[in-house]
């Protein structure tokens, strides 16, 4: 196998660790494995259909944005009054939205592609935010302008501040003490008073230093849509659209995020991080209009997954299904081997019209009770109507 992309380094975001062309051995694989590399994309001809969803380039500025994460992350525990460098943010958010603009397709696998080891777990949580928050932004432009209608509507459109806040949303759990981080990672308790107060912190260290739409992210990404969030000592608690667009979009990345890379346990699959989001235990939290886009945005089954289905086949799939999402477009495999030789690889097939059928495992996890049904999404059918 070779490589098709390269991988980069978990240590020393930016720089690459192997090149695209690469010949991979076991030894080498091995290695990788050692150093908390998750994800290889290799070269495999019989599914070069697949080459469209993946992109160098985006990845390259996802990995400025890391640095500089990491190099905020630094300055707030090092310096008692840190220097931000918000043009620097502004720039490579705007050079990461363009890269995604310009690539659509391949904006879904950017993210797990990102590596980070297990000690920079930190860093690989809020580069994910920062990017999953972007890709909803975009596709909620017509409600960001309807939602920010007292600025003008080139202003209300543009994300780069959506990007800024989400890349500093938790610049407080920095200066908080170690022992309280801990406790909150070991018991996931968001009641804890010390551990609330990461939102005020966060805030009050970038206020007046970048844009006070970026800014109130820090303070407002906990607090929820029906009003039982949280902003710290000394912040009114909001509810619904009182809370800025901005925030609402950024709670939604950060549960998902969360839910998909549990601290300290194994990696759960896109589908199950979105069924919990759907949960009516969960659901009322968070904006409905950004839930919807939360799923145009992160299929269920991402292309290039290899699933199982309910009729004893296997398949890999290849498009998000957006009318049934559950319910991908996938290219069904005739033999018994994965990667599937060419002569394996049968028709493709749009689950969504194939009834009875259901993806039943995903990557060997099995996934049948994640699977979620479109009306199981509030407002999606009108979302649907708004982005046809």
């Amino acid at each position: 196998m070779t490589l098709a992309l390269p991988v980069m380094n978990p240590k020393l975001p930016g720089h690459e660790l192997l090149k695209a062309g690469y010949e991979l051995t076991p030894s080498i694989i091995e290695k990788l494995e050692d150093v908390s590399i998750r994800t290889l994309w290799v070269d495999f001809p019989s599914l070069d259909f697949l080459d469209k969803f993946i992109d160098p380039a985006a990845m390259e500025k996802q990995s400025h944005v890391i640095s500089q994460i990491r190099n905020t992350f630094e300055a707030i525990q090092g310096e008692s009054v840190p220097k931000l460098d918000y043009d620097g943010y502004t720039r490579s958010i705007a050079e990461l939205v363009e890269s995604v603009m310009c690539n659509p397709d391949a904006a879904i696998f950017v993210g797990d592609l990102c590596q980070q080891d297990d000690s920079q777990a930190m860093l690989r949580h809020s580069a994910a935010v920062t990017y999953l928050s972007l890709l909803i932004g975009l596709k909620l432009e017509g409600y960001l302008i309807r939602q920010r209608r007292h600025v003008p509507i080139d202003r209300a459109k543009e994300v780069t501040n959506l990007g800024v806040g989400a890349m500093l949303h938790d610049l407080g759990v920095t200066m908080l003490p170690q022992e309280v981080v801990e406790r909150f990672e070991e018991t996931g308790d968001e009641s804890d008073p010390a551990w609330r107060e990461h939102t005020a912190l966060g805030y009050r260290t970038v206020r007046g230093k970048i844009d006070p739409t970026a800014a109130v992210v820090l303070l407002h990404h906990h607090q929820r849509y029906d009003g039982k969030g949280y902003t710290g000592q000394d912040f009114p608690v909001q509810q619904g659209e009182s809370i800025h667009i901005f925030p609402r979009i950024v709670a939604v990345a950060d549960m998902f995020t969360r839910l998909r890379h549990p601290p300290g346990k194994r990696e759960r699959p896109a589908v199950a991080a979105l069924s919990a989001m759907l949960s009516p235990t969960l659901r009322d939290r968070f904006d409905p209009h950004v839930l919807c886009g939360l799923v145009e945005v992160t299929p269920p089954y991402p292309p290039g997954a290899y699933v199982r289905l309910s009729n004893g086949k296997h398949a890999i799939v290849i498009d998000h299904n957006l009318a049934d999402p559950c319910r991908p477009v996938v290219r069904m495999i005739l033999g018994e081997q994965f990667p599937p030789l060419d002569d394996e690889l049968g028709p493709t097939v749009d689950l969504g019209e194939e009834e009875g059928v259901d993806v039943i495992a995903c990557e060997d996890v099995p996934t049948l009770r994640f699977n979620f049904k479109p009306e199981d999404i509030p407002g999606y059918a009108e979302a649907l109507r708004g982005w046809a």
